[in-house]
């Protein structure tokens, strides 16, 4: 880590997936490589979580059975608050259609499951770069 990094206050990724194990898994792959992450399992526990802080970027799974993703996302990029936050949409849902889908609903990127970490990870910070 450089000095001028180590200076940088931390970036903050929420991650949101009804999955337990995946937003784990997720959370310990941010923490290792140097980015805090605050977790959600559900669109109405992120929705809390924004409330208390606005993360600077948002990984957010579409199936998730409170509140579809997109929804959430669309809901994210309408708000103020967050409008300018990218938001990352990680989905196994297989079809072009589900990738035009979610950039229509504001997502900047699309991250097929299953995805290479280093890729992930690279693509989370040249977006926390900008």
């Amino acid at each position: 880590m450089s000095a001028a990094e180590e200076r940088s206050p931390r970036r903050r990724v929420l991650v949101v997936d009804d999955d337990p194990e995946i937003v784990t898994f997720l959370a310990t792959l941010l923490e290792l490589e140097g980015i805090d992450s605050t977790v959600a399992t559900s669109a109405a526990a992120a929705l809390e979580k924004l409330e208390h802080a606005v993360p600077h970027l948002v990984l957010l799974d579409i199936a998730m059975p409170d509140r579809d993703g997109l929804d959430l996302c669309r809901a994210l990029k309408k708000d103020p608050r967050t409008r300018n936050v990218p938001v990352f949409v990680v989905s196994a849902r297989p079809g072009k259609d589900v990738v035009e889908r979610a950039l229509a609903a504001g997502a900047e990127e699309f991250i097929r499951k299953p995805f290479e970490n280093q890729e992930l990870i690279a693509r989370i910070r040249v977006r926390l770069s900008d």
